[in-house]
């Protein structure tokens, strides 16, 4: 099975502690601004910034994607990781570092697709090229959000 091991960062404004808040309030559906190119869903109820949460992720569009994100390990303010189950299984991991009164984040997507039209097609689609250009698009809707607070 292909395996995709991507990383994509940004430097975002704001303290890491902010940032990271904001991550976890976007997939605790608390906020949008991700939308349309993500939408993540709690299940179950809170405290979602706990190891054990789990998310609902969807990925909309023509290459649309599923899948559960369950927190494994986190560190306030500092890292969030994750192990993914669903139309691709692996690990998501964001890391939040302080640069210059704002934030460098990093987030390592290292899995294997396992719907079968994925696992199909990846020989022929770059599915990392494509995950980064949702994340990079998060990250500038990150950006977005965080200087109208």
């Amino acid at each position: 099975m292909p395996k995709i091991d991507v990383t994509d960062e940004a430097v975002i404004g704001g303290p890491p502690l902010v940032v990271f808040k904001a991550v976890l309030n976007e997939h605790a559906g608390i906020t949008h601004w991700w939308m349309p190119h993500l939408e993540s869903r709690p299940r179950g109820e809170p405290p979602f910034d706990r190891e054990g949460a789990i998310f609902d992720i969807t990925i909309p569009g023509r290459h649309a994607a599923r899948f559960s994100a369950k927190i494994t390990k986190i560190v306030e303010g500092k890292l969030i990781e994750a192990e993914e189950e669903g139309d691709f299984v692996g690990t998501g991991t964001w890391i939040f570092e302080p640069i210059d009164g704002k934030t460098k984040v990093r987030f390592r997507w290292n899995v294997r697709p396992k719907k079968l039209s994925f696992v199909l097609a990846s020989p022929f689609v770059d599915m990392g090229k494509i995950h980064s250009d949702v994340i990079q698009k998060g990250f500038k809707a990150l950006n977005r959000y965080l200087s109208q607070k």
